[in-house]
């Protein structure tokens, strides 16, 4: 799905929820500010900053609105760990930057799992209801 308006209204709910979390999580739990911005073009990754501050943006027109959700939580864990890194210039093992912090979003969505009762058979059928990207997959059996 590329548009959260072909949601459902039930999963359009679940949709709001979800980002209300991540945002109260980033902005009042850990003092992170987060701006949408419809400045980017539709390809530009969302980035983070510690300083001057600690700033989250995000780019409106990712074409995937649906992984909007794990995008943010990866740039909270980028914030939280005080380690820039550009995806194109890491390996996918399990330790270098992008990869430490795709576990802590995949383990943030999994709280939010947690605190709201939400169960799932696999660990792929959560992978594929919040948004995480397939080349994500080779790390959800390292945080299951």
């Amino acid at each position: 799905m590329t548009s959260i308006e072909d949601m459902s209204l039930e999963t359009r709910q679940n949709y709001d929820q979800l980002m209300r979390y991540l945002m109260n999580y980033a902005i009042f739990d850990c003092h992170i500010g987060v701006e949408f911005t419809n400045k980017l073009p539709a390809y530009a990754p969302s980035v983070s900053y510690n300083e001057p501050g600690k700033l989250i943006i995000m780019n409106a027109n990712w074409p995937f609105p649906t992984q909007t959700p794990f995008l943010l939580a990866h740039e909270i864990g980028h914030v939280l760990h005080e380690y820039e890194a550009y995806f194109n210039l890491n390996d996918k093992t399990r330790y270098s930057g992008e990869a430490r912090e795709n576990i802590f979003a995949i383990k943030l969505l999994q709280k939010y799992c947690d605190e709201n009762e939400f169960n799932f058979s696999n660990i792929y059928q959560f992978a594929r209801c919040f948004g995480i990207p397939q080349e994500c997959y080779y790390l959800l059996n390292n945080v299951a």
